[in-house]
């Protein structure tokens, strides 16, 4: 992935203020934004359309009128198996092919905002996934350095949802030793964060 084109930076992390005020955050489940919970079943936490979500209800609603007493679907309607084959509600299936559609992307819906560490011809990089495509992201430093810069995660391919690659640029070549660093990353859109992922910060031996 290549490196994110840094935007604007600024020393000691500064105030980190999401876009979005009351955000919500619903852990693994928190949808991208654009996104709400299928609910198709109560525990349905696939990320859909707004206007899908609606239809889905609707369609829950209209079930009982759709099925015959044997419990198999009248002419023109298929089972959803939304959640798979104990999902009997009674659709077009031009709404099961849109289920079935909706479960292919559910991870790349899903704003899970993954941060990890590599290293990159022995420099540090760091890169994340799962955050608001095209949304600014706060990469703040803490401990041996603390810094903080502020990048657009953007589509790539293999990563879901926005995702970036960075480097910070800190001279090198290490000491080994414990960890005496970390980063976290901030969804700015919605003020969801990453936890720390601690790393070594380099002092440069000449």
């Amino acid at each position: 992935m290549a490196a994110a084109t840094v935007v604007a930076a600024g020393i000691g992390g500064g105030l980190i203020t999401p876009s979005v005020a009351g955000a919500q955050d619903y852990g693994p489940s928190t949808c991208r934004q654009g996104y709400v919970w299928r609910v198709a079943r109560a525990s349905d936490l696939v990320c859909v359309t707004p206007q899908t979500r609606t239809d889905t209800a609707n369609d829950n609603a209209l079930a009982p009128g759709r099925t015959l007493p044997n419990g198999y679907c009248k002419q023109g309607y298929v089972w959803r198996e939304a959640w798979g084959s104990d999902d009997l509600t009674c659709v077009t299936p031009q709404t099961r092919a849109q289920a079935r559609y909706d479960n292919s992307q559910a991870d790349d819906r899903r704003l899970a905002v993954r941060l990890w560490i590599t290293s990159e011809n022995g420099t540090l990089k760091v890169s994340g996934d799962h955050f608001n495509v095209n949304g600014p992201v706060r990469l703040v430093f803490s401990g041996a350095v603390n810094r903080s810069w502020t990048i657009t995660a953007t589509r790539h391919a293999g990563h879901a949802g926005g995702s970036f690659g960075f480097i910070p640029g800190f001279t090198g070549p290490c000491a080994p030793g414990n960890p005496n660093s970390r980063v976290r990353a901030v969804d700015l859109t919605s003020g969801r964060s990453t936890a720390y992922v601690p790393f070594v910060y380099c002092v440069r031996f000449d």
